[in-house]
């Protein structure tokens, strides 16, 4: 992905004064759009769904059918097939073994492994463990009247969830947290993060080979423990493929899932008929999660780049250029969805593209759904009377994800 843009750019639709649009449009980037990215998103798909931003060279997708699409498109790429350039940096030698930046065949091969060691059943039997989690984390809250819920549930969930099924000791939860988001950033766009997450991708590797040495003597059931033992009998997964998708799983297990349960209980919080709604009927947490996802989710866009020229909309995309899919706007669709700036938990068909589509569909989604359910559905059992604790929010400032800082609240 290209670097991240600054804050100072503004949106220019193709064809309209550029000082008319400066005027009439938010900034595209800047701290009002972390804010509430949806307004700038929905000026791009009435004006200019196949937008070319030149600032920052990229093409921009905004309508539901052109994402979708998108999203399954061969000519749109997030890396190679196979890798065929050795490398001595660490850092680029894991991110390209990655299953996420790779395409066919070497995606095939690795995805496949992949869903042997995290199947659907595995995840269904963490439920209960996902639950005692929970409980332990409220445990810890005690009887405080005031909680950050990102720090004191949505944050540690779902790392000692992920840690647990890497066995990885939570003694050490800190550490490669903080790795795990260097490279993230990273990934994510955050160029100038290059050595931090060039160092952090070192201590992950010598940590997860420590791992390996040991799970190949000891297997202990974990989802690690799969991937090393299919590995170790010959598998098409080779060690550093290994080393490389066990930090893609440490990356994917958190980060995601933190933003979604701090975004579902803040749009629970600024509709509070919706939250009564859920209170009032639990078994709605299933079709609230995916209102939530959809309404605003944690991932706003996916970067990919074309192979070779492909045509969207009526536009032309060159070979080499970079696209923008915006999982944010298509979500917001009105040609797809009725009302889509309306939270409704009972909001059904519902097919947003929070997961992805195609080959690259999130392979922790289930895992995804079951904390966000669990942790919401506890919160409100326990907490029926959640109000903000203050309106000074802080939303990350990294285009493609979308997440609060903090989100304090009276309990």
């Amino acid at each position: 992905m290209p670097p991240l843009p600054d804050d100072s750019a503004p949106l220019t639709i193709q064809g309209m004064d550029p000082t008319q649009a400066q005027q009439d449009l938010p900034y595209l980037f800047s701290r009002d759009f972390y804010r509430n990215p949806y307004p700038v998103y929905s000026a791009l798909r009435r004006h200019d769904p196949v937008h070319w931003d030149e600032e920052h060279q990229v093409w921009v997708l905004t309508r539901y059918a052109d994402v979708a699409a998108a999203l399954v498109n061969p000519t749109l790429v997030r890396g190679g097939g196979e890798v065929t350039v050795e490398t001595d940096d660490p850092l680029h030698r894991v991110l390209t073994r990655m299953m996420l930046f790779s395409e066919p065949p070497r995606h095939t091969r690795l995805r496949s492994l992949a869903n042997r060691a995290f199947t659907p059943r595995r995840v269904e039997g963490m439920r209960q463990r996902i639950q005692a989690i929970v409980d332990e984390l409220f445990e810890a809250i005690g009887g405080r009247r005031e909680l950050d819920l990102i720090a004191d549930l949505a944050y540690p969930l779902p790392v000692i969830v992920i840690s647990e099924m890497l066995s990885l000791p939570r003694a050490d939860i800190d550490r490669f947290k903080r790795w795990s988001d260097d490279v993230i950033a990273y990934s994510a766009g955050a160029l100038h993060m290059v050595e931090q997450a060039r160092t952090s991708v070192i201590a992950l590797l010598a940590y997860f080979k420590e791992l390996v040495d040991r799970l190949q003597s000891r297997p202990d059931g974990t989802i690690m423990s799969a991937l090393v033992e299919a590995e170790s009998a010959g598998s098409r997964l080779d060690g550093d493929e290994l080393l490389a998708n066990a930090i893609l799983l440490l990356m994917n297990g958190h980060e995601t899932t933190t933003d979604t349960i701090g975004n579902g209980v803040f749009a629970l919080l600024q509709n509070l008929d919706q939250l009564e709604k859920l209170k009032q009927q639990p078994r709605l947490i299933v079709s609230a999660t995916e209102e939530m996802m959809r309404y605003d989710g944690a991932v706003q866009l996916r970067g990919v780049g074309a192979a070779e020229k492909v045509t969207i909309g009526d536009r032309v995309i060159a070979s080499g250029e970079t696209v923008y899919m915006v999982i944010g706007a298509a979500n917001r669709d009105p040609d797809q969805f009725a009302k889509p700036d309306r939270f409704d938990i009972e909001r059904s068909p519902n097919r947003h593209l929070e997961f992805g589509n195609g080959i690259h569909f999130c392979i922790g989604a289930a895992l995804a759904r079951a904390e966000v359910q669990i942790a919401i559905s506890s919160l409100l059992a326990r907490c029926p009377n959640l109000e903000l604790a203050g309106d000074q929010l802080e939303w990350k400032t990294i285009p493609v994800f979308r997440g609060l800082k903090s989100l304090p609240l009276h309990v």
